[in-house]
């Protein structure tokens, strides 16, 4: 057993953060603790490590706690998830001077989480599609509950391999459409047999990564962003065609009707270059109102 130990940015609003991590019933969190668990792999052992999350007088901190992996790889994949390199009180500046100021006084300091892994986060998103979200998450967790791995209490999606082999007939059986359920095997297929490369997808430009995708059968474009986002913790996504987004910005400013597409990208030209906040704050508005 091994403990490490991370200092947090002084804002790091890891009870915020928890809170939305609780959404996706997979997730394993103790908000009483302020504990998460997440899936770490080194390509062979696969194991759930914990963090904990605390403050000193002085500082916020994270204590990992595993068993046998490498601690420094653990606390690198960790640190690729939660992102607490950014510089969130640089990013709170930034927004204090828009109109999205009462979002980010309100959720000051909650960083932008990725999701756990990569390929969990394309096919969590692809399941997602067009659906309202509490569907979403029960097929999400039918299909990582039947076909993927727990460990240490902690869920850890499929191999690619694995949803490759599929008949789509096997999908629907939980739910999912005939068409969704192919998006979902063809995708795994080309992962499986490496025409898609998700690690190499980290060094490839935001325009890229989204041509790269949206080359996929049943990857539009709101899928390939989310992947931005969730996958490869991108921080200048703005996804103006998301329903949540024009939602929670028809609510704050006091619409009748929805911003349109055209006019949520050009407001968004003043979030740059932090515009994976101004979204992520956004869906709060929408989630804790």
């Amino acid at each position: 057993m091994w403990s490490i130990y991370q200092t947090l940015p002084e804002t790091y609003n890891y009870r915020m953060m928890l809170s939305r991590l609780t959404t996706d019933p997979l997730h394993y969190v103790d908000k009483r603790l302020s504990t998460v668990k997440i899936p770490v792999t080194d390509g062979k052992v696969k194991e759930g490590v914990t963090l904990r999350f605390y403050e000193t007088k002085n500082q916020r901190k994270v204590e990992l706690t595993g068993d046998t992996l490498d601690k420094d790889a653990a606390l690198q994949q960790s640190q690729n998830i939660f992102l607490w390199d950014r510089p969130l009180q640089n990013i709170s500046a930034h927004f204090r001077e828009t109109d999205l100021k009462p979002l980010f006084e309100r959720f000051d300091g909650t960083p932008l989480v990725c999701e756990f892994e990569k390929y969990g986060c394309l096919m969590k998103t692809i399941i997602h599609q067009q659906l309202n979200m509490s569907f979403a998450y029960t097929l999400s967790t039918r299909f990582v509950q039947t076909y993927g791995e727990q460990f240490d209490g902690v869920w850890f999606y499929p191999e690619p391999e694995t949803i490759a082999a599929l008949d789509p007939s096997e999908l629907q059986t939980m739910q999912f459409s005939r068409r969704k359920a192919e998006y979902v095997i063809d995708t795994s297929k080309l992962i499986a047999e490496n025409k898609l490369d998700l690690d190499r997808l980290e060094e490839a430009e935001d325009e890229q990564v989204i041509k790269q995708l949206t080359a996929i059968r049943g990857v539009g474009p709101w899928t390939a962003e989310c992947f931005l986002l969730f996958g490869l913790g991108r921080q200048n996504l703005l996804p103006a065609g998301d329903v949540g987004i024009q939602n929670g910005l028809k609510r704050l400013w006091n619409r009748k009707e929805k911003p349109t597409i055209s006019e949520i990208k050009e407001k968004g030209k003043q979030w740059s270059p932090y515009a994976s906040y101004a979204t992520l704050y956004i869906w709060l508005s929408t989630e804790f109102t």
